[in-house]
């Protein structure tokens, strides 16, 4: 990169368009071109010169100091011009420019990593990574957001630009219905066999348009619903039911309908789980050690308990 900066119209520029970084805040982008008012622009952009249209060039990075120095008419900028890249090495420098930064949008990294696939031929997770600096986590979700009906994923990117307070559809409301989507119709074949899934999360989306939905975490219900099948309290067709109230009914919550249908039959199971565990425990202290006061008491106390239950 060469240690001396040039100056250059920013008209001159164009955005990259592999920029992950691909929505701006406008409450941000205000800060930045009062900043950009009082100091200038300190820190040069990185670009590199177009080669299909020489004297012009594409941004590697600081989209965000071009786009505010156009809208202050500022008639320079200071760049520092590197190499043109190949496709693939663009995706890929744009990307590792950028992993520091933060405040990254998971729907735009989604679909720069869409472009990385489409271009490098590479679909493994790992190698994805790799490539791109991300953590395999992050690789994960964002292919999960791009596994999403298209109509959901521009709501996504519809909304991107705004502060997450004041959006409804947000990325972590998509993980979470995906994740209840999944278990709903893997676990129901009646419900994977009766509704598309793309009707169950335009139906999920829809309690949380409507204000139904408090927080996107209470989808985690729908798995512990679904697990209630495996309890001898609650019959199969009264979760089914339940679960096709939540795709039908806007109004229906997922947090209402476990504590209605499921709660008792999980809550039971789960301390059955305790149970056993704790049997296995006892059962593997020595017969011959002596046992402790507090330990003494807290097994007097549980025996009182499971005696009254039983009886």
């Amino acid at each position: 990169m060469p240690s001396t900066p040039v100056s250059v119209s920013p008209e001159r520029l164009t955005k990259n368009p592999n920029n992950p970084r691909r929505y701006f805040n406008d409450e941000k982008l205000d800060q930045l071109r009062t900043s950009l008012q009082e100091a200038g622009i300190l820190v040069p952009l990185i670009v590199y010169e177009n080669p299909d249209e020489p004297g012009q060039y594409v941004l590697m990075d600081g989209e965000r100091r071009w786009r505010s120095a156009l809208d202050l008419g500022f008639s320079e900028v200071p760049v520092r011009v590197v190499p043109a890249p190949t496709p693939l090495d663009n995706l890929i420098q744009m990307f590792n420019i950028h992993a520091v930064r933060e405040e990254w949008s998971l729907v735009a990294i989604a679909l720069a990593l869409r472009e990385v696939i489409r271009v490098s031929g590479e679909n493994r997770e790992g190698r994805l990574a790799e490539l791109t600096g991300l953590t395999r986590s992050t690789v994960r979700r964002s292919r999960r957001l791009l596994d999403l009906p298209i109509n959901e994923l521009d709501l996504i990117q519809s909304e991107a630009h705004l502060d997450r307070t004041e959006q409804i559809h947000r990325e972590d409301l998509y993980l979470e219905i995906d994740a209840a989507e999944s278990v709903l119709r893997r676990q129901l074949p009646e419900i994977a066999h009766k509704y598309t899934r793309p009707r169950i999360i335009r139906a999920f989306a829809k309690k949380r348009e409507s204000g139904n939905l408090p927080n996107v975490t209470d989808f985690r219900y729908v798995a512990k619903l679904v697990k209630a099948t495996n309890s001898d309290l609650v019959k199969r067709d009264t979760v089914l039911t339940a679960a096709e109230e939540l795709i039908q009914d806007v109004s229906a919550t997922p947090l209402e309908t476990y504590e209605r249908v499921a709660a008792v039959a999980v809550g039971q199971q789960e301390m059955a789980r305790k149970a056993e565990l704790l049997t296995e425990a006892l059962g593997a202290l020595p017969r011959d050690d002596k046992l402790s006061s507090r330990l003494r008491q807290h097994l007097q106390r549980l025996r009182a308990g499971i005696t009254e239950l039983l009886d």
